[in-house]
């Protein structure tokens, strides 16, 4: 029954090609039956590497494009944006699963989880996450271990120091993992959790979790493209309290905007926050994974660190030239 599953991902993406093409790739060569890309802004190369992996769908999401849609204007918070797009695909597709995660989320099977997803009676399971951490020079933009979330904030504290507010449970980004959802429920979806239509809450249903398989989440591709992801946040028009992030985000937002030109600091931050030493591994135990992970990829593709940053550096001129940014 499991071979009969049709499960898809989609994501709203603004990236360069390289990272857009590997996560759709990955996905479909797992036997996802559609990958939907939402690009924010025109991607020539992405565009044209997706019109040729049957499975795959684009959308560039341009000024006609909100104006014809239900919120009639562009959103200007971009979890409102990908809400929004994962939603169209959620009520228009036919699928029986849907993932909705980004450009460096990937999801990676510990065992059969299509057959775990035939056999449940649940409405979403909850895909729990591990963070890449870097671990020295990086070769290509997936190079690095693994670690998961520690609930113990006095372990948290001995391992990373001073740096430890700058992580929620030990991690630097979302340590709530992602639902895939049944298709055909009444359902919108959100960033981590759909939203039932008729309370307009995230659904109440028990937790259950995805057992056969983890999403690993890569965030920030290389150092630059960390320092760059987090300026955008904290340039956002709506960078003020209260706001929807974690506390350790917003100290990382704060801390690049404040020294965006003192390259030593940024790279402090970047050794301690999304790093891992040797012993710092070893202190993690089993929330520890080494794992040598290569997404499901074309050769066609490069995922070399060096041309991802080449690309990623004429994407964000603007943004590096408006922030001041030194790497």
């Amino acid at each position: 029954m499991s071979d009969t599953i049709r499960w898809g991902v989609v994501g709203t993406m603004d990236e360069p090609a390289p990272l857009i093409l590997a996560w759709a790739a990955h996905h479909l060569a797992l036997g996802a039956a559609e990958a939907h890309v939402f690009l924010d802004r025109p991607n020539p190369q992405a565009q044209a590497g997706l019109a040729a992996m049957p499975g795959a769908f684009v959308t560039v999401t341009d000024a006609a494009y909100w104006a014809n849609s239900a919120r009639g204007r562009v959103p200007p918070r971009h979890t409102a944006r990908q809400k929004h797009n994962a939603t169209q695909v959620y009520a228009t597709r036919r699928l029986d699963w849907l993932l909705h995660c980004d450009a460096d989320e990937y999801l990676q099977p510990t065992g059969d989880f299509l057959a775990e997803l035939a056999a449940t009676d649940a409405r979403t399971l909850r895909v729990p996450v591990m963070e890449r951490v870097r671990r020295g020079t990086a070769r290509t933009i997936f190079d690095g271990t693994f670690r998961g979330a520690l609930r113990d904030a006095a372990r948290v504290a001995a391992i990373y120091g001073d740096w430890a507010p700058f992580l929620a449970e030990g991690m630097a980004g979302h340590c709530a993992g992602k639902e895939i959802v049944r298709g055909g429920e009444a359902f919108a979806m959100g960033i981590h959790s759909p939203v039932d239509l008729a309370t307009k809450r995230p659904h109440r249903d028990g937790y259950r979790a995805l057992r056969r398989a983890v999403l690993l989440h890569f965030d920030g591709l290389t150092p630059l493209h960390i320092l760059t992801k987090l300026l955008k946040r904290a340039t956002e028009p709506v960078f003020k309290p209260p706001r929807k992030y974690g506390d350790q985000r917003v100290a990382q937002f704060t801390f690049v905007r404040d020294h965006a030109g003192d390259r030593a600091a940024l790279q402090r931050m970047l050794d301690h926050v999304f790093g891992l030493s040797d012993a710092q591994a070893r202190a993690l135990g089993d929330t520890h994974l080494d794992l040598d992970f290569l997404p499901g990829i074309g050769a066609d593709i490069d995922i070399s660190a060096d041309r991802f940053d080449d690309e990623l550096r004429q994407r964000e001129a603007e943004l590096i030239r408006a922030t001041g940014l030194r790497y």
